[in-house]
């Protein structure tokens, strides 16, 4: 699981750096399928994910395990991408969005608030690095995506359920 996600990650950076493409997407498994993987070194059988997140009492320090090793994905790729320098002298990683998340807050409940998301890059300057930002209750996911289209110069006064764009993430 590990090599697939990070060869994944490798095409996808190198098509950044190239040139290639300026959007990439990358969905580590579908939140909702119960299919079994096997993860790089953690357990000696396939195990799902889906299924962790539904019986977290019982499962928690497999869950851990896994989102950790998640974590380790993404770190490689902010790593790669941080160690790319472009014309300018900064890295690809600064002129670069990439976001971490989960549709759930809370697998067990399907709760849709208190999204875990991560966004690492700074758009070209137009983000602030280094925050935790809790958004109010209520506040759409949509008003990130707003955000960070905008961010990218896409000019948009709305994306999907957005209210606003949030402020406090942009330089």
């Amino acid at each position: 699981r590990g090599e697939f996600i990070r060869l994944m990650s490798d095409l996808m950076v190198i098509a950044l750096e190239t040139g290639l493409t300026h959007v990439a997407t990358f969905m580590v498994g579908p939140e909702r399928w119960d299919t079994p993987y096997m993860f790089d070194g953690l357990f000696n059988k396939p195990v799902s994910h889906h299924g962790m997140s539904h019986n977290q009492t019982k499962r928690i320090d497999d869950l851990l395990k896994v989102d950790r090793f998640h974590m380790e994905q993404f770190a490689h790729v902010i790593d790669r991408l941080d160690n790319i320098k472009a014309a300018d002298g900064a890295s690809l990683l600064d002129h670069t969005l990439l976001t971490y998340g989960s549709g759930l807050g809370d697998g067990s409940t399907h709760q849709y608030n208190d999204l875990p998301i991560i966004v690492a890059g700074k758009g070209g300057g137009k983000l602030k690095t280094g925050l935790h930002v809790n958004m109010p209750e209520g506040t759409p996911l949509a008003n990130l995506w707003l955000t960070q289209a905008n961010a990218m110069g896409l000019k948009l006064k709305r994306f999907a359920d957005s209210t606003r764009e949030i402020s406090a993430i942009k330089a």
